[in-house]
């Protein structure tokens, strides 16, 4: 979708991740300690920049609290708590911001995927559901990272390292990649199923390629039926670029660059791409004037208005 900073929302996940990632590197060879306070250091930094930026997230500020009382606590008093049952606590603390933010209705990766979408989109429900899945998973994934821990208490080593680190580690690196790849698939694959999104109109600032990456959210599987057709875009000037739809399946979906054999080649200014597909031109106008070129099947944009919700071409 839009990228509206220059570090994408879900990696902002992983960077999310990094205080708790150092706890782990350390504790791992028993520098617990050592753990908390880099982990407490790399939080205060990062929620300071959030603070410049007034940009405060769930994940950040609830790591914060955790590694300011489990280092100070530790330090202060010498208690083990935080050291003996480090590996439940953390994960449980995690899960907590997950499926509580669930029952909140706030998913808190919804934090992080509003730095990639337009604010008009935030409370539409295919974002709203895509994040509610992916913070689901990660509930799972923390979860499952409390148990194994428990479990480990049980264990010697080397099965001790293998089901209270590997394991979960493992389990937080694919939910990384996993937060990362499903927002490029799942929305468009939503849209088809309800028959193309009803959005309430195109947020202002969208011009260009940027319409172009959107049509799938609109895409009616119903209304293209069994079309199969690669629509190349070359769009011209500010906001241009070249990308491409490939329409079949039931499905449509967006690609940046070049097609190798596309069924129908679009070429127009972006800004006359903008106006037909906000319907403030008409589109049918704009190709007999010459205002863009379209060569290959016709047909394929002939069908534009039925197969394609929104925008309105």
């Amino acid at each position: 979708m839009t990228k509206k900073s220059r570090i994408p929302g879900m990696a902002w996940v992983f960077i999310g991740f990094v205080p708790w990632i150092i706890y782990w590197s350390l504790s791992g060879p028993g520098l617990d300690v050592a753990g908390m306070g880099g982990a407490f250091l790399a939080a205060l930094l990062l929620n300071g920049y959030r603070v410049y930026t007034r940009n405060y997230k769930t994940l950040e500020l609830v790591t914060l609290g955790y590694f300011a009382v489990a280092f100070f606590v530790t330090l202060a008093t010498g208690a083990s708590l935080f050291v003996t049952y480090g590996g439940i606590l953390v994960y449980v603390a995690l899960a907590g911001v997950a499926w509580g933010s669930l029952a909140a209705r706030s998913p808190f990766t919804c934090e992080y995927a509003r730095e990639d979408w337009e604010r008009a989109f935030w409370r539409d429900p295919i974002f709203i559901e895509t994040n509610q899945i992916i913070t689901a998973a990660w509930g799972v994934i923390f979860t499952m990272g409390a148990v194994l821990n428990l479990v480990k208490l049980g264990l010697d080593f080397p099965a001790s390292l293998i089901v209270g680190v590997i394991l979960p580690l493992t389990g937080v690196a694919g939910g990384i990649v996993f937060s990362s790849l499903f927002p490029r698939w799942y929305p468009q694959r939503a849209a088809a199923r309800l028959g193309g999104q009803r959005i309430g109109g195109i947020p202002d600032g969208i011009t260009g390629l940027q319409l172009v990456e959107f049509m799938p959210l609109a895409f009616d599987t119903t209304a293209a039926g069994d079309l199969q057709a690669t629509v190349q875009f070359y769009l011209s000037g500010d906001g241009g670029g070249a990308g491409y739809l490939e329409i079949g399946s039931g499905r449509c979906a967006f690609h940046p660059g070049e097609a190798d054999r596309p069924t129908l080649t679009i070429e127009s200014p972006a800004g006359v791409w903008t106006a037909v597909a906000r319907g403030e031109r008409s589109g049918a106008e704009a190709f007999l004037s010459g205002a863009y070129t379209a060569a290959g099947d016709l047909n394929v944009l002939l069908q534009f208005d039925n197969i394609f919700s929104h925008p309105k071409l």
